[in-house]
């Protein structure tokens, strides 16, 4: 499925039919309005269905909880369609369904996904939030629908969670949950250890430290100017921008194509530091990206000659989240049309076939 990607990264994924609005809403006409008004025309009901479709639009927007457990679906799909190791994402739990109750209820998941050797996934999208990470549960009578859903549907059952206070994702079965008294419970430990992400193209990226952007300065335009408080100011011209890792500045395209995405979505911490000619005029202002963490650590990590960057699915997400939400972390926006293969893209398998100055450890994810 897919074509021969521009950018070398072999076969992608790309969307299926978009939609059209005039033909996606009326589902919502059928939901506002299930029964028949005696001989009136539905036509003629337009004003009742705007009541209700309104009524429950307005419910939904001033629902946070519900917001983010729909925005944190939309990342979902957009990192698993960006990691570019699928070769079909599907929204499952859309639209009605009948079934035979003889074996007990059934209960569709979020997503349907076909991975590259045929393998049918059902994945049920969870929303974790910051300090909510010892209490993750799944009613068990819930779990046990879903299951029966994915044994009808031929489908293997996954959980992801978005732990979103450290910015991770998790892939696992039914089996790492711990049965507590019609719950099942799921710890972060336990949700690493079975983490399955990486059947879907994630991976961990380490490199070492710092990765600096520097803005060069025209020292030749520098001027000094008295403020009005009588402190010294300098108008400064910039001249460019430079990128290098570990001290030796990045020149290939692709390697600064990926130096960008890193520097901007890691987590890595900036330090600013400028640096002066021999005039004492600003030459250039570097911002160190280093991981946040302290002196004994930074030791360890010199020691061992690299820092995580985070994984794919996180370095995405990130950027996923800077698109849809604001500098407070208010919600403007539940997706953003997720760009295919992207990360395929940025770090394809061919980077370590030649010596590079951005150099990068990569580690693949496969549950203990």
């Amino acid at each position: 499925m897919g074509s021969k990607n521009d950018e070398g990264a072999g076969m992608t994924i790309k969307r299926g039919r978009k939609g059209e609005l005039g033909l996606e809403v009326l589902p919502l006409v059928h939901m506002a309005l299930p029964e028949p008004d005696g001989q009136t025309l539905l036509r003629d009901r337009h004003p009742e269905t705007m009541a209700a479709i309104g009524h429950a639009l307005r419910a939904s927007l001033d629902n946070i909880s519900r917001l983010q457990g729909q925005q944190a679906q939309y990342a979902f799909e957009a990192v698993v369609v960006a990691l570019g190791g699928v070769r079909l994402i599907k929204t499952e739990d859309s639209g009605s369904y009948y079934f035979d109750d003889a074996d007990g209820e059934l209960r569709p998941p979020d997503f349907r996904i076909i991975l590259r050797d045929g393998t049918v996934l059902l994945v049920e999208v969870k929303l974790v939030p910051p300090g909510k990470e010892k209490k993750v549960k799944v009613r068990a009578k819930d779990m046990e629908a879903t299951e029966a859903y994915a044994r009808a549907t031929g489908g293997r059952l996954l959980y992801a969670h978005y732990w979103s206070g450290p910015n991770l994702w998790t892939l696992v079965p039914p089996s790492a949950f711990q049965r507590d008294v019609g719950q099942q419970r799921l710890t972060v430990s336990a949700a690493m250890m079975a983490n399955e992400m990486g059947i879907l193209g994630d991976a961990f990226l380490g490199g070492k430290p710092p990765l600096t952007v520097s803005v060069l300065m025209d020292t030749g335009m520098e001027k000094s100017v008295e403020a009005e408080d009588e402190s010294d100011q300098r108008l400064m011209t910039t001249a460019g921008v430079e990128l290098s890792s570990a001290g030796k500045v990045i020149k290939d395209p692709a390697e600064l194509k990926l130096a960008w995405f890193l520097a901007w979505h890691s987590g890595w911490i900036p330090t600013q530091r400028a640096q002066f000619d021999s005039l004492g005029r600003v030459a250039r202002i570097n911002y160190d990206f280093a991981p946040d963490v302290d002196k004994d650590q930074m030791r360890e990590i010199a020691k061992q000659g690299f820092a995580f960057f985070g994984a794919l699915s996180t370095l995405y997400t990130a950027r996923f989240r800077r698109a849809t939400t604001t500098d407070g972390g208010d919600i403007r926006a539940l997706s953003e049309e997720p760009r295919p293969a992207l990360m395929a893209q940025l770090v394809p398998e061919d980077y370590w076939e030649q010596d590079r100055i951005l150099g990068l450890w990569k580690f693949n994810l496969k549950p203990q």
